[in-house]
């Protein structure tokens, strides 16, 4: 027992020596504020806490009134400019003590500020002690919200990506069944189950989530959640052209979700304002959100008109369904990611594992749940796409209306890449389909209008068979009647 004391005090001897040492050090860095020139004090802007810059390659100034300053101790000391975060934005500024005029002593003057990354970054400024150890820092700081330039690029995409969204769908309405809706709206279970599992499982997903990878960052979370809840638009209609999905159901999946969301938005909201997000306001874009369901149902309408009234047409778009739908969503794709390629400066490991789990996750459990309620393979498979394929222009458009310019843009980067995912995702079973010769249609009517068409074509082919059968038929009969 002695040996084992014996050993221990040359450790707590340590241990207390160490404790002294941090304590000592750490008090000659940061300094009793007020020690060196006595309480001094910032103001910025004329009393002003925010500044906005824009990130440009230009000099911006911030105005900075240094005061009350005590000239009186004769200690030899400067005042340095800081930002907390440089890679936002740099400064570069030392105040001299011979800069000082006054008693008490002041100073102002203009403070150029090199912007480089839009976002969050805040201003402060030190005493430096001419022992160049004793700092003291300001009691104030000036938080700087550093902007993107507005663009004009920008506007002209979200025209140009809305005509073509709208020429898609237009297109997806052209080959719709109105027989197979028929039977759909009278048997809903499957549109049900999917409407369930878009606006009930993935926003509850995204939740936990956001929970476990993003914890402290509630806007992040509020994207993620935002990208859960949104419709998943005409992507996930062309990934069940291409899996050999039921389409009928698909876009009927996709216009019913998109009618609703009028509704479940606010629901989910008023949840979330209750719960999660006490201080947040979230207001619902209704107006945004009203044209374009009504515009989605209109544009589906007028590919249904012009298939009953124009068979050509309809047969003209069957042949180029798959190569003109993929197109323009790679097009779309491209687009938002193009005009929003800075939100990637944003990405972190801990936002790609919550972009990466939320789609995997959604297409597991959303085609378990179809099976467990005997859905067919085919409206299994239908389902799991719908509720999988993230949309990336309807959160965005959310985030743009609930936050600030700034704000929104370091959030995009959330549904860019859950949507981008999600995407690959449809890739990589598409390919596993066709390597393994799994990718056939079980369904015989889940696309009944192609079928129809091929139809129609056989019986022109038989009845012209038919005529030239009967037309040597009677040439035979009147030759016998001559011989």
């Amino acid at each position: 027992m002695n040996q084992v004391v014996i050993v221990n005090w040359p450790l707590k001897i340590f241990m207390v020596i160490l404790c002294l040492t941090i304590s000592e050090c750490f008090c000659a860095v940061q300094g009793q504020y007020g020690q060196i020139a006595g309480a001094w004090n910032i103001s910025y802007e004329g009393g002003e806490t925010e500044k906005l810059l824009t990130v440009s390659d230009q000099m911006q100034y911030v105005n900075i009134t240094i005061f009350n300053v005590d000239l009186s101790a004769g200690t030899d000391f400067h005042f340095e400019v800081h930002v907390g975060d440089p890679k936002r934005a740099l400064v570069e500024r030392r105040i001299e003590r011979a800069d000082l005029q006054g008693t008490p002593a002041s100073w102002q003057g203009e403070v150029s500020v090199q912007t480089r990354k839009f976002g969050f970054t805040n201003l402060y400024v030190t005493l430096h002690a001419s022992d160049g150890v004793t700092v003291e820092r300001s009691a104030t700081d000036l938080t700087l919200t550093i902007a993107r330039r507005e663009r004009l690029d920008e506007k002209i995409f979200n025209y140009t990506a809305s005509g073509l969204l709208l020429l898609m769908f237009l297109n997806l309405g052209g080959v719709l069944d109105l027989q197979r809706l028929k039977v759909i709206f009278l048997r809903p279970i499957a549109v049900t189950i999917g409407f369930c599992t878009s606006y009930i499982l993935m926003p509850s997903l995204a939740l936990a989530l956001g929970y476990i990878f993003l914890p402290q960052l509630k806007e992040l979370q509020l994207a993620l959640f935002f990208t859960a809840l949104s419709p998943s638009g005409g992507l996930a209609n062309i990934c069940a052209i291409f899996l050999k999905g039921n389409v009928n159901l698909s876009i009927a999946t996709t216009t019913i979700n998109s009618l609703m969301a009028l509704a479940i938005f606010p629901l989910w909201i008023l949840i979330l304002t209750q719960t999660l997000f006490v201080n947040t306001e979230l207001d619902v874009p209704f107006l945004d959100l009203a044209i374009s369901a009504t515009a989605l149902v209109c544009a589906i309408a007028l590919g249904m008109l012009l298939r009953l009234f124009l068979p050509k047409t309809t047969a003209l778009i069957f042949r180029f369904l798959k190569p003109f739908c993929a197109c323009l969503s790679l097009s779309l794709i491209g687009m938002t990611v193009g005009i929003n390629a800075f939100a990637f400066k944003e990405l972190t490991i801990w936002i790609f594992l919550a972009a990466l789990f939320l789609p995997i996750l959604g297409y597991s459990l959303s085609f378990g749940i179809s099976k467990l309620l005997r859905c067919s393979a085919t409206d299994a498979l239908t389902i799991s796409i719908e509720t999988s394929v993230l949309n990336m222009t309807v959160p965005i458009m959310l985030l743009q209306h609930c936050f600030d310019e700034v704000r929104a843009d370091m959030t995009l980067i959330v549904p860019i890449t859950a949507a981008l995912i999600s995407l690959v995702m449809m890739i990589v079973i598409y390919a596993v389909r066709r390597v393994f010769g799994w990718n056939k249609n079980e369904d015989g009517v889940a696309f009944e209008s192609k079928v129809e068409l091929i139809d129609i074509e056989t019986a022109k082919q038989s009845e012209a068979s038919v005529a030239a059968t009967t037309t040597q038929v009677e040439k035979f009969e009147s030759y016998k009647e001559v011989f």
